[in-house]
């Protein structure tokens, strides 16, 4: 291609629109000609001539350079997004905004039932922040009441089965005059000596878990994890007590009491002693009559 091609006004016009649109775009040469049916080699001649091989080498350099930044902080929102998703909430002690989210959630898993990976994992979140959370809620290091942060439109009108104390109305409100009673402590602390008499309460015959937990104050949940924890959840194996005949009487002589018919049926005894069932309103001299005629085993 001769020296004159590239002297005519309207080729250069032409190109110099592209060289500046492809300038601002901030796509490689190679993707700006692909778009534009352009030849990559004659794109590249005429920016040589019209700018000069130095500033296209640079030209080249600083688009190359923009599209490694655009990677990067592509990159970098991606990676924010998804930390945002996955595990964005903070675990700081000191702020008190965490604290009390994290005592909500403890409380919840607790009622709930779940383990601390079925409850993270149905929430997304941390199960490793969560069971620290818990840690420091049941060893006191973390005392807060998470009930107060709420809304005052948010928190509930009634408490929970664990707290049964109504609210204050007008009517119970205590008068201005009379001295204020001293505050209550917004969690309570068991001992291990007295989580585990409250375990061992709640085997007791005839004594349900959710008894117990009402009784003491607590959560259903922290009582059942309190049986696990102590060994109190484990059913025990059913032991065979010995029996001691008297006498030479056989065995079935001695237990036929304890055996009682059942509905729809009505016990007979035979001239042996043993003990036979027949439907009701049958005829026990017929029954036994037909036994000794056959022989049969009863």
């Amino acid at each position: 291609m001769n020296l004159r091609h590239f002297q005519n006004k309207a080729r250069q016009s032409w190109w110099l629109i592209h060289i500046e649109a492809w300038r601002q775009s901030g796509s490689s040469l190679t993707n700006y000609c692909r778009q534009h049916g352009l030849t990559t080699t004659t794109f590249d001649r005429w920016l040589k001539y019209l700018a000069g091989k130095e500033a296209a080498r640079k030209q080249a350099e600083y688009q190359a350079e923009l599209r490694r930044q655009q990677r990067r902080e592509a990159q970098e929102k991606r990676r924010k997004r998804r930390a945002r998703f996955r595990f964005g909430v903070s675990t700081d002690v000191r702020n008190r905004a965490v604290q009390a989210f994290w005592a909500m959630h403890v409380e919840a898993m607790n009622w709930s039932g779940m383990s601390v990976r079925e409850y993270a994992a149905a929430l997304r979140l941390s199960p490793t922040s969560l069971r620290k959370w818990r840690d420091r809620l049941d060893d006191g290091e973390v005392d807060i009441d998470w009930r107060a942060h709420l809304h005052p439109s948010a928190r509930p009108v009634a408490g929970t089965s664990a707290n049964r104390t109504p609210p204050e109305t007008g009517l119970t409100a205590p008068l201005s005059d009379d001295p204020a009673s001293p505050r209550q402590p917004l969690r309570r602390f068991f001992t291990d000596e007295q989580k585990r008499a409250i375990a061992l309460e709640s085997d007791q015959p005839g004594v349900s878990v959710s008894q117990v937990a009402r009784k003491h104050g607590i959560v259903t949940g922290l009582l059942f994890r309190w049986r696990v924890q102590f060994g109190v959840a484990q059913r025990k194996r059913a032991k065979l007590a010995p029996v001691t005949l008297i006498g030479d009487a056989p065995a079935t002589l001695l237990l036929r009491d304890l055996v009682q018919p059942p509905d729809g049926m009505t016990a007979i005894d035979l001239p042996d002693g043993r003990r036979v069932f027949a439907p009701a309103g049958s005829d026990p001299d017929a029954v036994r009559e037909r036994l000794t005629s056959e022989g049969a085993e009863p």
